[in-house]
């Protein structure tokens, strides 16, 4: 699989001059030369170029990969991997989640799909499972091998398709333009450094006709405005930082290997989002993901409640979150279409 990504693009110099040399890819312009990280994976960044918030970025989802993933990618193997990924489909599918909502899994078939900010893999598989050329990146490398992994385990198994992942910048993707049919991202281009610039880089590499599905946060939402913003007025954050930094200080976990914490997150507005994709033709805006339990102190109380009416948790929270989850509520579900913080976005390219 290795020696045939003919839509490779050298991130130094920009041309289509990438040659595989056995254990690296070689420009043939530039000479610039990129390495494997392991089976199935490249290390295409330019650490030279990353800035002080993109290492940081790096360092505190590494810290995140670590305590999600690295318990289940022990081990890992085809039976428990497939396993996984029906629970993982049936949590989507009670969801209404992006992955299965905005996206067709059935359609997916010989489709080449960008998956930007691949975590440990668990939707980069689930797309390869059925039937998709998928293309996987990150700026994490403990995510990127996460990612490799399981695409390599599908290749024993899935008929057709392809998987393979890379390290990666999204505001400096090292493909040829018009090339993608999807391009999917769930959660991750609120956190890049800059956000405008990965949305530009999905137009760039969609084939016209093509469709950008995104989910990104929403500020108008119970979540934010209960939550985010009440944390950031009492630790003084939001007095201290600018907007994206004091959100992202507050959110996301907290570092348990390393010191640094998530360096942005970001929430939007509709008017912004639709101003992020002008150039593209949106399709649909749905909105999300509200549970009673992300109110203030109500977390332990809605969680035991829903336990008590025999709301079970759902295994199909492990291969995502390192753990099982508990799903929305019909009620929670029906709210989330107007108070949720998730934008689903599906937008095209013309």
């Amino acid at each position: 699989m290795l020696n045939q990504l003919s839509y490779l693009q050298c991130p130094e110099c920009k041309t289509s001059n990438l040659v595989y040399l056995i254990d690296k890819y070689e420009c043939g312009r530039c000479r610039s030369v990129y390495s494997f990280l392991g089976p199935n994976s490249i290390n295409l960044l330019r650490n030279n170029k990353l800035t002080k918030t993109k290492k940081s970025i790096q360092e505190f989802w590494g810290d995140i990969c670590q305590q999600w993933y690295s318990s289940f990618d022990d081990g890992l193997d085809q039976e428990k991997l497939l396993k996984n990924l029906n629970y993982l489909e049936d949590m989507f599918r009670q969801r209404r989640h992006l992955a299965t909502t905005e996206l067709k899994l059935d359609e997916l078939k010989n489709q080449r799909l960008l998956e930007i900010g691949c975590g440990g893999g668990g939707h980069s598989a689930l797309f390869r499972n059925y039937g998709a050329n998928v293309t996987a990146v990150d700026i994490t490398p403990e995510r990127v091998t996460s990612t490799a992994k399981k695409l390599m385990i599908l290749d024993e198994c899935a008929e057709t398709g392809s998987g393979v992942a890379f390290l990666a910048d999204a505001e400096d993707l090292p493909f040829e333009a018009n090339y993608f049919d999807i391009v999917y991202s769930n959660g991750v281009l609120h956190h890049s450094e800059n956000t405008e610039k990965c949305i530009d880089e999905i137009f760039r590499v969609l084939r016209p006709g093509g469709k950008a599905i995104v989910m990104l946060y929403n500020k108008n939402s119970v979540y934010y405005w209960t939550s985010i913003f009440l944390k950031g007025i009492l630790s003084g954050d939001i007095f201290k930082y600018p907007n994206a930094e004091w959100i992202g200080r507050i959110t996301e976990g907290i570092p348990k290997y390393g010191v640094t914490k998530n360096p942005i997150t970001r929430f939007y507005s509709k008017k912004e989002i639709v101003q992020l994709f002008s150039k593209f033709n949106i399709i649909s805006l749905r909105k999300n993901s509200f549970r009673f339990s992300d109110l203030p102190k109500l977390s332990f109380v809605c969680n035991l409640l829903l336990k008590i009416c025999g709301h079970k948790e759902h295994p199909g929270g492990i291969i995502v979150y390192g753990k099982p989850i508990l799903c929305e509520s019909k009620l929670e579900l029906v709210l989330g279409s107007t108070i949720g913080f998730g934008w689903n976005i599906s937008a095209q390219k013309e």
